[in-house]
């Protein structure tokens, strides 16, 4: 089963230089499917506050509303948190639940740990882990191992999933580059290009199928300050799902910091 991004890896990597107490961001999405009248057209929009009521830790909150021509609507809520434990370790988490739908988890668990190591502690390796229930029978079991490597105005990361699909303990795996480049208070610039596979157990067949499908995602998404305390984003997606379907998607928003 694929498990749904609900926040950017744009938005994970700079959270740690944020320097506001309040963050409020607006976002929209739109994404055209093909074979367009088997899968339609997908909406979606997301409110998200921040809040960082001390040095060192920042909460987030976040409500998205999903509207898929074929799968019907739902809603998501989530909440998280990063916190800096030390000069070296500082770690994200957070929890989210799905209102009824086929694509939502039901609830989600994530925790990452990042280590900062090296002269400079700019070389980030981490450790991830996920777990996802679904309103039907299918679970996630997600490890994801990866590194990070801030440079001056730019960011590279790379990260590997795991995955384990139950029933039927299915695994698979993918991989994520990321490539980022700008000024915290100026403008970033992101190219994401994750591949891999997505695996599962199709329990909805008389006699269930392990069901394998090669999945090649690439997006890219800028952000950009107009004044110090506000800014627009947005951004451009296309996945293709082996013998499944292609999926090309753009994003616009705006975020203010009080």
């Amino acid at each position: 089963m694929s498990v749904p991004r609900l926040i950017t890896l744009a938005i994970l990597i700079s959270l740690s230089a944020y320097a506001y107490d309040f963050r409020f961001e607006l976002e929209g999405n739109y994404e055209y499917l093909s074979p367009h009248n088997t899968y339609g057209s997908w909406k979606s929009g997301f409110l998200r506050l921040y809040h960082k009521p001390v040095q060192g830790f920042t909460y987030f909150l976040e409500g998205g509303a999903f509207s898929r021509e074929h799968e019907g609507d739902a809603v998501l809520g989530v909440l998280g948190a990063y916190k800096d434990w030390s000069p070296w370790l500082y770690t994200y988490t957070s929890f989210s639940a799905g209102s009824n739908s086929t694509y939502l988890p039901k609830y989600r668990l994530d925790h990452e740990f990042n280590f900062k190591v090296g002269e400079k502690m700019n070389i980030i390796p981490s450790i991830g882990f996920t777990y996802a229930k679904y309103h039907d029978v299918h679970k996630d079991y997600i490890i994801y191992p990866g590194i990070s490597y801030y440079g001056e105005g730019f960011v590279l990361t790379y990260k590997h999933f795991i995955n384990k699909s139950d029933p039927g303990s299915v695994t698979s795996s993918s991989d994520l580059i990321s490539f980022g480049i700008g000024q915290e208070g100026k403008s970033w610039t992101y190219l994401d290009i994750s591949y891999g596979k997505q695996a599962y157990l199709a329990t909805y067949l008389a006699n269930p199928q392990e069901v394998r499908q090669k999945a090649l995602y690439i997006s890219l998404s800028h952000r950009q300050w107009i004044k110090k305390d506000l800014g627009l984003f947005g951004g451009l997606s296309y996945l293709k799902l082996k013998n499944g379907y292609e999926k090309y998607g753009v994003k616009a928003g705006i975020f203010k910091d009080f």
